[in-house]
């Protein structure tokens, strides 16, 4: 009895892999056609169709000149004129493979497969009748009614509306042409995916790299991962890129970076765009201007920095607005804006500019900075201009006219030409520089300054001058300051303020940046300002020594502590100072 129900049993069994098996093998081949000859080859039968050759299984139907069509294994040969309908997709070839049992239709030669409004173009192409998936492995074209793509390796499924290219991927829109090694492409939206190195070229020669992304073809925009934008005259970077092409504006965002082509310029912050339509690149958030000289590097700070492109290289620029600041060794200013020209390495500032080198401080209504062979070579003072030194007992050397010119050699104040309504105030003192003999008081047309080891050595005065020595026991507070003083030492900015980064123990901290912000009202100075009215002497701020050595110009007189200056006042004067005819100060 147990043997029997083992036998039943083992019957059950082989009949359900003999259904299974017939499900796996598929529905057969049907055909038809002129002419049919049987035959064999290699052991194995075939069957020769000739003449308006048309087989079909399922809802696929296949139009060749000829076949073999191989019953055992179901599968048909065809050649010439081959082309498959299954639904709404057509595939064009000169020949196929067909096989019935998995169905699967390899088509090779002058490919074309039609579905809708997309075309693929190949020389070999696997197509899953199934599950209506298109492989071509030996370079394809895909089109659609916005983008022609290619590659070496494809997938198109049709099923879920969408393409997968692998291998020298371009996409060519009207307006672009993007370069990838992996892409995948939603056919119904045409939005493209990037997975790695991208590249897009604009009509306009505008290049952007990324390392990955999202593209939105038909309305032109994208977002990306990690990546630059190629300008005429920049690159800009970031860790997220966003590119509308319609708009011809693209955005960077975290870790900025801004690197011009052809000169040593480099903008960062945290947010930055370039509107191409205007040549206009923008960064803010914490932007910082880097231009890197031979032996030094000038830092520039803002609250926004805007770089304009331009065919004419005179018109080129770097703009800076409210708060600026710039620091590189041996010199430091603020301002309100400033104005960078990229031709000729100019840079201009405005709104209440303050310039420091060492120990001078120095203002007027516009400063312009000359930089020629990655060097300091002239700052021009136009209007209003004015110099202050601090020397050692905190007396204010001062020296004011209508324009003035400073030249600088090595990048230190070599002389300073000053030009119109000369004014000066010059505290002798004696060697040592610790006991005050008075002070000097001129008038005059023009004059010249001379600095040696960053101090100020001698000056010559010119045209109708008027001197006074005025000794110590003399002296008023009033006297001692030239109309629209200002001591302004507390705004000098540091390497550290304005490039924290380079601080070893500056910690980071991300912010957010909304562009509509940027550029509030400039706060208020925190300068004291010297009116006669007030009648004080600014206070508190860092002694900076000016000691001026022996020269033909001026005599520098004997050492002394102190705790003497105080004497020295009672003293009577031995050194007038006068001025001879040549105009030198003696």
């Amino acid at each position: 009895m147990f043997k029997i129900l083992q036998y039943y049993i083992f019957l059950v069994i082989i009949l359900c892999l003999s259904t299974v098996a017939q499900a796996q093998k598929g529905e057969r081949i049907k055909y038809k056609a002129e002419e049919l000859e049987y035959g064999k080859k290699k052991d194995e039968s075939y069957r020769k169709l000739t003449g308006d050759v048309v087989f079909t299984q399922k809802s696929t139907t296949v139009y060749c000149d000829t076949s073999y069509f191989y019953k055992k294994r179901n599968v048909m040969e065809a050649t010439g004129h081959v082309k498959i309908v299954d639904d709404s997709t057509t595939i064009t070839s000169r020949q196929l493979i067909y096989e019935g049992d998995e169905r699967m239709a390899k088509l090779r030669q002058n490919v074309v497969y039609l579905r809708g409004e997309r075309e693929l173009y190949t020389d070999f192409l696997d197509y899953d009748l199934e599950g209506e998936i298109a492989h071509y492995f030996n370079k394809g074209k895909l089109i659609d009614t916005t983008n022609v793509l290619t590659s070496e390796i494809g997938y198109y499924f049709a099923k879920d509306e969408f393409a997968q290219f692998y291998k020298n991927v371009v996409l060519t829109s009207p307006d672009f042409v993007l370069k990838t090694d992996t892409l995948r492409y939603n056919t119904l939206t045409k939005v493209a995916y990037t997975y790695g190195p991208t590249q897009i070229t604009s009509d306009d020669g505008t290049v952007l790299h990324a390392k990955g992304g999202e593209f939105r073809t038909v309305v032109d925009e994208s977002d990306f991962v990690k990546g630059s934008i190629e300008t005429r005259d920049y690159y800009l970077e970031g860790d997220e890129l966003y590119f509308d092409d319609g708009e011809k504006y693209y955005k960077a965002v975290f870790n900025v970076k801004m690197t011009a082509k052809d000169e040593d310029v480099i903008i960062t912050g945290d947010e930055g765009y370039y509107d191409r339509r205007n040549g206009i690149s923008k960064v803010y958030g914490r932007p910082l201007m880097k231009r890197i000289l031979e032996a030094d590097t000038l830092y520039l700070a803002a609250d926004t920095l805007v770089a304009i492109e331009s065919k004419y290289d005179s018109a080129k620029r770097i703009l800076a607005y409210k708060n600026v600041k710039i620091y590189k060794e041996g010199l430091q200013g603020i301002a309100d804006s400033m104005a960078y020209f990229n031709e000729d390495s100019v840079i201009f500032f405005y709104g209440d500019p303050v310039m420091w080198n060492n120990q001078n401080q120095i203002t007027a209504d516009t400063i312009n900075l000359e930089i020629s062979e990655d060097e300091m070579k002239r700052m021009n003072l136009r209007s209003d201009a004015f110099l202050v030194s601090e020397d050692s007992i905190e007396n204010y050397n001062q020296i004011k006219g209508r324009n003035m010119i400073a030249h600088f050699v090595d990048n230190q104040i070599d002389r300073i030409n000053v030009n119109g309504n000369g004014e000066i105030l010059y505290f002798a003192l004696e060697e040592g520089d610790s006991v005050l003999m008075g002070m000097n008081k001129i008038f005059c047309a023009s004059m010249q300054i001379r600095f040696k080891e960053q101090k100020l050595s001698s000056f010559s005065v010119y045209t109708n001058p008027e001197a006074q020595f005025i000794p110590p026991h003399e002296l008023t507070e009033e006297m001692q300051y030239l109309a629209n003083f200002a001591w302004r030492e507390t705004e000098r900015p540091t390497l550290f303020e304005i490039a924290p980064y380079l601080n070893p123990d500056y910690e980071f901290i991300p912010v957010e940046v909304n562009p509509d912000d940027v550029g509030g009202t400039q706060s208020e100075s925190q300068h004291k300002t010297y009116t006669p009215t007030q009648n004080t002497k600014p206070k508190n701020t860092p002694v900076r020594s000016l000691n001026p050595t022996s020269s033909s110009s001026v005599n520098t007189p004997t050492s002394a502590e102190p705790n003497t200056v105080k004497k020295s006042i009672n003293k009577t004067n031995k050194n007038l100072k006068a001025v001879d005819d040549d105009g030198s100060f003696q």
